[in-house]
């Protein structure tokens, strides 16, 4: 996804061939620099099934849409339950 978009910004500022980056060593640099890595999720959290939390998610906005924006939530005196 870096590459492709690193690409596309060449091209739009039409930074000339001969000054464009080539090869993947300024995108381990970049990574590093700006700490990126890729976390694969595995056992439970990789199980999810996203067409079903999407479901959820739908069904909850549409109970939550029946109330005001300052009813949606409400918290305990710690504030940390919503």
């Amino acid at each position: 996804m870096l590459q492709e978009k690193h690409s596309r910004l060449e091209a739009e500022f039409q930074v000339p061939e001969k000054e464009r980056l080539t090869g993947e060593g300024w995108l381990h640099s970049f990574c590093k620099t700006y700490n990126i890595r890729e976390v694969r999720r595995h056992g439970e959290v990789g199980s999810v099934d996203l067409a079903e939390v999407e479901t959820e998610r739908q069904r909850c906005q549409k109970i939550l849409s029946k109330f005001a924006p300052r009813d949606r939530f409400n918290f305990d005196e710690t504030a940390l339950f919503p």
